[in-house]
């Protein structure tokens, strides 16, 4: 539930009056955040009834479920009848109480609170909520409401409000951005985006009751990065990783930036890690204005036929940004990004070939025993070439709608705990009859071609040579479900659209689909209290897994990665049928929370 109330029913009421109100629907805050509440929202209040704008609607602490809380949001419609909602991020700061704080080139806003914290530009952090209403906000989503930001910070001097341009901020535009003494031209504005009598009903309940959604962001992005870099929103999580970056890029395009830097952004499939790495090329290539396309940027990754294929099909505009395997990297640039960072199999000097360096990794998505591309590698590997490391999480699940499927499957995979259960996300069934989870599979592909099968290589890849060979039998003696692998060629036609070949480890990593369909063999089997490893089923047929494992320990681990890689390529629905009974009730305790 969200607070929300007409401003006029709000106004005249104090600041405990208003508090009071809002603890009957949060529970959980601070008595700081609680003493902001007091303070501030009797000051917002009184310049929109000041404004005559009683009318509208102000809802309070809007939690965003990929993190952050937006202070305040107006709602309410404009002259035509237009169904509007303008976010407002509120601060107590004066400029006594504040200094700029450059942090070795990443600034931020240093509040010398009791406990003194630092703080994102107030435009950040606006621009962070209105871009993910803006993208995920079902109503926004579809037009029938529309987002716009603002600051207020009643206790800032007028005479200050330049401290909010300096240095690192010199670019940010806070032409809506409104401090003490700036009242009346707050009035003004509020004026130009509403009406003093309309109705708003419909408008609030348009904003209070729209649902989060997931948007569909994935590689096809590849192609917005020479665009506006506004057209690759961000998350919370990916918004402050970009806060520390680009200060860096700045630096660099003028000339100024004298360190080599290796930033690693780790986190689970669905996260987002291709999406930000994405927004740093887009924000690089907007601040080098190069007519030749002389552009001194890569984006990279360890050879994977499938995820090149897939990307060079999508890449519409071939003057732009394309991928590169990174063996073929030759030369020096000022950024390189590197997908897939954990798939590594040697630290090259490609590696070290950029000032800036961006690796995109997740140490569970290693599948080969050769693949070396662990955080701590990195971490070694930048100290021993000079580079500055830093690493960043990306925590908030984006792939799997927003929901706690992919903490489920850790706990059942690697037996992690995790802190909050907010539902799965997504639709996960279990099937007893493969015939029922084709059924259901071609259901889906019905109404979308965004649906895959996936298995583990435990079958012959016979149709690589043979075309019309079935590589997959079940059972093997008058089989009811029959496939083939998926092609050697032609990826990116079989990732379009195929309904009739299975996709394997190497064909899941870095993809997503709307719909998947997995068979779970036995190579992974639950017995009473602990997985067994049957390994020799996927190496009898996976030379390249074979071949990699020869002298490594962690073989167990590695079969568990493949199981997670392929589990989490879903958005919106997955699919099950075990081979084995025992596995497949263990994982409907654990990850359905049934039994």
């Amino acid at each position: 539930m969200i607070f929300n109330e007409m401003v006029s029913n709000l106004y005249g009421l104090s600041g405990e009056q208003i508090v009071q109100k809002m603890e009957m629907f949060y529970d959980d805050n601070s008595g700081a955040e609680k003493n902001s509440w007091r303070v501030s929202l009797p000051k917002l209040i009184e310049v929109v009834q000041r404004a005559g704008l009683g009318n509208l609607y102000l809802a309070t602490e809007y939690e965003l479920p990929a993190g952050g809380r937006i202070d305040a949001t107006l709602i309410g419609d404009d002259e035509n009848g237009n169904h509007h909602a303008l976010v407002i991020e509120l601060k107590q700061w004066s400029r006594g109480g504040v200094e700029y704080y450059p942090n070795n080139g990443f600034p931020a806003i240093k509040v010398n609170a009791t406990n003194p914290y630092l703080s994102r530009h107030p435009v950040n952090q606006t621009k962070e909520y209105t871009d993910a209403l803006n993208s995920n906000h079902s109503n926004v989503v579809n037009g029938q409401i529309s987002i716009s930001g603002c600051q207020y910070l009643h206790k800032f001097e007028l005479s200050e409000k330049e401290f909010f341009v300096q240095d690192g901020y010199s670019d940010i535009d806070i032409s809506n951005m409104f401090v003490m003494g700036e009242e009346g031209a707050f009035d003004d504005y509020l004026k130009t985006l509403f009406s003093p009598t309309a109705d708003n009903e419909v408008a609030r309940s348009l904003f209070v009751d729209g649902e989060y959604v997931t948007t569909e962001m994935d590689m096809e992005i590849i192609n917005r990065i020479t665009e506006s870099p506004d057209n690759i929103p961000l998350w919370h999580d990916q918004s402050m990783i970009l806060d520390y970056i680009m200060p860096l890029l700045k630096q660099q395009s003028e000339g100024r930036l004298a360190t080599n830097h290796m930033i690693l952004i780790a986190g689970a499939a669905g996260t987002g890690k291709t999406i930000i790495g994405f927004r740093i090329l887009a924000e690089y290539w907007r601040l080098h204005s190069n007519s030749n396309n002389n552009y001194r940027c890569k984006y990279t990754l360890p050879k994977s036929r499938t995820i090149k294929q897939v990307l060079d099909g999508l890449c519409n505009n071939q003057a732009g940004i394309r991928a590169e395997f990174l063996d073929y990297i030759k030369g020096q640039y000022d950024l390189l990004v590197i997908d897939e960072a954990h798939r590594i199999t040697e630290f090259s000097n490609a590696i070290s070939s950029a000032q800036i360096v961006i690796l995109l990794q997740d140490d569970r998505q290693r599948v080969r025993g050769n693949e070396i591309g662990t955080k701590a590698n990195f971490k070694n590997f930048a100290v021993m070439r000079g580079y500055k490391f830093t690493a960043f999480p990306l925590d908030y699940q984006k792939r799997s709608g927003l929901g706690s499927y992919v903490d489920r499957l850790d706990k059942l995979l690697y037996g992690d705990e995790y802190q909050k259960d907010v539902g799965l996300g997504i639709d996960v069934n279990v099937y007893d009859d493969i015939q029922e989870l084709e059924r259901w599979m071609n259901s889906c592909h019905n109404s979308t071609s965004s649906a895959k099968y996936y298995a583990s290589y435990c079958w012959e890849w016979k149709s690589q040579k043979r075309p019309t060979e079935i590589d997959i039998k079940i059972p093997e003696i008058n089989p009811v479900f029959q496939k083939q692998w998926n092609p050697m060629y032609n990826q990116y036609d079989w990732y379009l659209d195929s309904i009739d070949k299975v996709g394997c480890i190497y064909t899941a990593q870095g993809l997503g689909f709307e719909y998947v369909g997995f068979i779970w063999w036995d190579d992974l089997v639950w017995r009473t209290d602990h997985w067994e490893f049957n390994i020799g089923k996927v190496t009898q047929y996976d030379y390249q897994l074979r071949n990699s494992i020869a002298n490594n320990a962690s073989n167990q681990d590695l079969l568990l990665n493949i199981y997670r890689v392929m589990l989490t390529r879903a958005k919106k629905g997955l699919g099950i049928w075990f081979k084995d009974e025992e596995t497949k009730q263990h994982f409907k305790e654990v990850c359905l929370l049934e039994g």
